[in-house]
């Protein structure tokens, strides 16, 4: 079912609901109101014939006949009956003896409060009324025949005008819900225009107040978040072409021209050489975007690890790779428990990794020694600080180096890819992290990776 149909079914059956109690409640009060004033009448009744007759029993046919000739009131259906104190009709305005029915509830008029009981569709009052020494038991009958016509008015009433209100609310509620339900459709027709060719589209977000603007703009977040990463996507691919297609052209360059013009072993195995060389590149090129696809996936475990183990494997692996390279590393503000010494929640491979990047850019663009200084930063967060001695970096190159691929002019003669810093940024993504860099041109380079601390129930 289509959300107007249900918003006008729904307004229809609670307002309904509402219109039907209240109908309910009005004829309701309007029915006690009229047994209340018919009970009201016919108490006076019995109480003006107990007081006119009673007292002059010897005039009881003439006087009652003139009375009731009288009374421009007199109740449809109306009945007068006095009985003595053994239960004997003594009077009544028609002829023939009382019901049986009247008859069995004189027994009960002991108070007194008259009382109020039905006969059939009349309805009658009994009340006790003593003269001398004798009491009499007075009971005055009568259809309500005005009260019931208005409250049958009213019951046709109730149910025309509810009726005549629901088809009202109908026609009402689906104008009502075409208003309200507007922006949606509008949404709708504006969503099939987005597609892979047009991201840049998007959601009229309205007065940006109600829940509709809230969702267009909540949906143009979302729409912001997906052009972006497909724009990463197309860069990524473009780059990535560019790369790989530079080391294949250069070692099919290779061997063709081995294969053309090489004649003794020297230039053969020269030639091999080469190609090899592009073949590792090609490797290196290869492995660092498995790396940076990995660790946009974010589908790694995370654990309770030391960044200071994570920092021995990596120098280890340089000490290696740039051996009699001076590299200092050392403590700043330890924290103040020892049982969580700089520990955090993360991957300890992948950690290594994004040390390893930043520390081997520090060694492979300086050639002067380089300080890694480990420090509880806040009472949460410890920082990991790596400084060069580098020619540093221009300052309009500082926003662009987690940009995969982006490599500046200045360190164009050195190998590389561009790669690593963007599978730094990725990794400290992960692991809740941050990165800095201040350089300037000539005085070397400093990064500073922020890293929360595992809390004390990790």
């Amino acid at each position: 079912m289509l959300i107007r149909n249900k918003l006008i079914l729904l307004f229809t059956l609670l307002t309904m609901g509402v219109l039907g109690l209240l109908s309910t409640f009005l004829y309701s009060t309007f029915s006690l109101y009229r047994q209340v004033i018919f009970r009201t009448r016919l108490t006076e009744k019995a109480e003006t014939a107990a007081g006119l007759l009673i007292n002059r029993r010897h005039q009881f046919d003439d006087f009652f006949n003139q009375l009731m000739r009288s009374d421009m009131l007199t109740i449809v259906d109306e009945h007068i009956m006095i009985f003595d104190e053994k239960g004997v009709l003594v009077y009544t305005n028609r002829r023939g003896d009382a019901s049986p029915a009247v008859k069995a509830h004189l027994p009960k008029l002991t108070g007194k409060h008259p009382l109020y009981f039905q006969v059939g569709e009349n309805e009658a009052v009994g009340i006790l009324h003593a003269d001398s020494s004798k009491v009499f038991h007075v009971v005055a009958m009568g259809y309500d025949q005005v009260g019931f016509t208005r409250l049958i008015m009213l019951k046709q009433l109730l149910l025309w005008g509810n009726l005549g209100s629901m088809i009202l609310l109908v026609v009402v509620g689906y104008f009502f819900a075409s208003r309200v339900l507007k922006p949606i459709s509008k949404a709708m027709d504006e969503v099939d225009t987005i597609s892979a060719q047009h991201l840049d589209r998007r959601l009229d977000e309205g007065n940006r107040r109600d829940e509709i603007a809230r969702l267009a703009m909540t949906f143009n977040q979302m729409l912001n978040r997906l052009e972006k990463s497909f724009e990463a996507q197309r860069s990524f691919v473009s780059h990535a072409s560019h790369e790989l297609r530079t080391p294949l052209t250069n070692l099919l360059g290779t061997l063709q021209i081995s294969h053309d013009y090489d004649q003794d072993t020297g230039e053969l195995k020269q030639s091999i050489r080469s190609a090899m060389d592009e073949i590792r590149q090609l490797i290196s090129l290869t492995n660092s975007l498995l790396s940076l696809a990995r660790t946009g996936e974010g589908l790694v475990g995370l654990e309770l690890i030391s960044v200071d183990d994570c920092i021995t494997n990596a120098l280890s692996h340089l000490y290696n790779k740039y051996p009699g390279r001076q590299i200092r590393y050392e403590f700043g503000i330890l924290p103040e428990n020892s049982d969580h010494f700089f520990e955090i929640q993360g991957n300890s491979t992948l950690l290594t990794t994004c040390i390893l990047n930043v520390v081997d850019n520090a060694c492979k663009y300086s050639d002067g020694p380089v300080e890694i200084v480990l420090s509880q930063e806040t009472e949460h967060s410890l920082s990991l600080t790596i400084r060069d001695q580098g020619q540093g970096i221009a300052q309009q190159d500082l926003p662009h180096l987690l940009e995969p691929f982006f490599r500046s002019n200045e360190v164009s003669h050195v190998t590389g890819f561009g790669i690593g810093l963007a599978v730094v940024q990725k990794i400290l993504t992960l692991h809740g992290g941050s990165i800095e860099f201040q350089s300037e041109v000539g005085q070397g380079t400093t990064v500073i990776m922020r890293l929360p601390l595992a809390g004390e129930g990790s």
